[in-house]
């Protein structure tokens, strides 16, 4: 069961990295170079599919790694802030304000992943020691 949730905040890591690529690395990458062909990865359905299968997943590992496991809140809170700096993000008019809050929530995402990881394997390890 161990690995489910390792997989699970692997997976969750890895696709808030993707969204942190894709809100902040896109908009440069037209900008700044010649591949505006590339505009179409600046799709709102791309983003909208981005945020709900993190969400999906953050909601499943994060929660179950909680009851199960190790009973911290801090993964939780991590990723209830990174949600509310996605929307807050997504709400705003600016380009670089939606930008800058949707990566930075993204990589809080990644991090409460990292960090629900980490309680996971601590206290695995500290039950195998015993």
């Amino acid at each position: 069961m161990k690995n489910i949730f390792i997989s699970l905040d692997l997976v969750g890591f890895l696709s808030s990295l993707l969204c942190a690529i894709h809100c902040g690395g896109i908009p440069l990458l037209i900008s700044f170079t010649s591949l505006s062909g590339l505009g179409y990865l600046n799709n709102p359905w791309i983003e909208i599919t981005l945020i709900l299968f993190s969400l999906i997943i953050a909601s499943y590992a994060l929660i179950i790694g909680y009851k199960r496991c190790h009973h911290r809140p801090l993964a939780l809170i991590i990723v209830i802030i990174g949600f509310v700096l996605i929307l807050v993000g997504h709400t705003s008019s600016s380009g670089w304000f939606e930008i800058t809050f949707s990566t930075l929530g993204t990589v809080a995402i990644a991090s409460a992943h990292f960090v629900n990881w980490k309680f996971i394997r601590y206290e695995y390890l500290k039950k195998s020691t015993n």
